[in-house]
């Protein structure tokens, strides 16, 4: 019997909107805080977590991931929608598409998710007028999101009704992901927990390569190395792992206190640690503020969320220059991180601002990592003004732009403008006060404003500019 082919599907939707209660319906095996094990998700009777089970699907091993719906756990959505293939967005038939719902769609379009089925849930509850209805307008959100004539089931977990039409659509829809099992081996961790007799186990989903028992890994960001004692496949033991396999791993001498979400295991040396990067964005078109220089982030790189800092910029004469601000659609910017990570070239980058209320779009943008490097240094534009002081027959003498004859000299040939715009050349140093000499091109006025940019080189990290 030839292997399952393991695909992995997010489940996603606003609060009470029926997602557990489909994963239920759907399931035969649950794994890591599946189906609201965690002892907090029962006390509040909402999902908290990210949640695992499993069922089979003809020849798909389909791992559900199970993401809060509630607001203020967002960073969990992001986290599970960067190891999915698909989506099943779950709308609730007698409360229709609310806030959570359209920040859930620009998510996995942000994270490049192309498969997404529409599940109404409750359908139960509502008449055929209320349901049709519902249908319209979440097409209408969906297509504005470019996820173009979305299928939409009609489902009821409580009854049974619509679960096999559900299965019939994930079958037209899977596609099996081309998997890089050649790599070098790399899975982020979504759960760490000790186990009496065993120590330290750490489940995620593989991304990239392959592992098998007794192989050494680096913990990344923790920066120490550990050896495979044994690993397993939904209770199951096995030899080894590879790419789209859902997986736990024990590692007996990393302490689990020590581990966090997004943290990784490589192989060795296959994965850089960093506070900072640079990055491309493209701004989401339903973000109505804009994007300035400083600005706190909660940016997700791969699977971890760290609070950051951004730094817009544009590239002039080869030189990086620093923005104020920018409402541009597209921008480079160097992202400066709180604590360290783990990153590579090409990663995905996603940007929230979480300060914002739930009832706004929080999504600025997603993008890439473009480069990374030990220090951020970026070019600032700053700007030396000063006055007009004497006009004479050849020149202008132009006071306030340099403090010194010495500092006065080096502003030989440098372009300054007056407030009007007009433009003039340094020529002389004059006197011993910083006064300069300045040919313009037209006529000034006494005391008329004058200035000049200068870039200067600096450094920059998290909460230090």
């Amino acid at each position: 019997m030839p292997a399952l082919i393991p695909v992995h599907i997010g489940l996603m939707g606003h609060i009470d909107h029926g997602k557990t209660e489909l994963a239920r319906a759907l399931s035969e095996k649950v794994s890591t805080a599946g189906l609201d094990k965690h002892p907090q998700s029962k006390q509040r009777g909402i999902t908290i977590d990210l949640g695992f089970t499993m069922f089979t699907l003809d020849n798909y091993l389909v791992t559900l991931v199970d993401s809060p719906g509630h607001a203020d756990l967002i960073r969990s959505v992001v986290a599970g929608a960067n190891i999915i293939d698909a989506a099943i967005l779950t709308v609730a038939a007698d409360e229709g598409p609310m806030i959570q719902t359209g920040e859930h769609i620009i998510v996995l379009r942000s994270l490049g998710v192309e498969s997404v089925i529409v599940a109404l849930t409750k359908s139960d509850l509502v008449n055929d007028t209320i349901i049709a209805a519902t249908e319209t307008k979440i097409g209408t959100i969906m297509s504005s999101a470019g996820y173009n004539e979305p299928e939409i089931v009609r489902v009821s977990a409580l009854t049974g009704d619509g679960i096999a039409d559900l299965k019939d659509a994930l079958r037209k829809r899977i596609v099996p992901q081309e998997r890089n099992n050649s790599g070098s081996f790399l899975m982020p961790l979504d759960h760490a927990f000790g186990k009496k007799g065993y120590g330290t186990v750490v489940t995620g989903t593989v991304l990239r390569g392959s592992v098998k028992v007794d192989e050494s890994i680096d913990v990344i960001p923790l920066d120490k190395s550990a050896k495979i004692r044994s690993i397993q496949v939904f209770s199951e033991s096995k030899d080894s792992a590879s790419a789209g396999d859902r997986i736990g791993i024990n590692i007996p001498n990393i302490n689990h206190r020590d581990l966090k979400r997004g943290d990784y295991l490589c192989a060795p040396n296959s994965l850089g640690i960093a506070s900072s990067a640079h990055c491309e964005i493209t701004l989401n078109p339903l973000y109505e503020g804009r994007v300035t220089k400083g600005m706190t982030l909660s940016a997700t790189i791969g699977m971890p969320t760290v609070t950051s800092e951004i730094i817009p910029y544009v590239v002039e004469d080869k030189r990086e220059v620093v923005l104020d601000y920018t409402r541009d659609s597209t921008l480079k910017a160097a992202i400066l991180f709180q604590r360290s990570v783990g990153i590579e070239k090409g990663m995905p980058i996603l940007l929230m601002r979480t300060d914002l209320p739930p009832n706004t779009m929080r999504i600025v943008g997603s993008g890439t990592i473009t480069r990374i490097e030990p220090m951020i240094r970026l070019y600032q534009k700053r700007i030396r003004r000063g006055k007009v002081s004497r006009l004479r027959e050849e020149d202008v003498l132009v006071e306030g732009l340099a403090h010194s004859k010495e500092a006065a000299a080096i502003l030989s040939e440098t372009t300054v403008k007056t407030a009007s715009g007009l433009l003039g050349k340094v020529k002389t140093a004059f006197g011993t006060r910083g006064v300069v000499a300045v040919v313009f091109d037209g006529v000034v006025s006494e005391l008329e404003e004058v200035s000049y940019e200068i870039l200067t080189q600096e450094e920059y990290q998290f909460g230090h500019r």
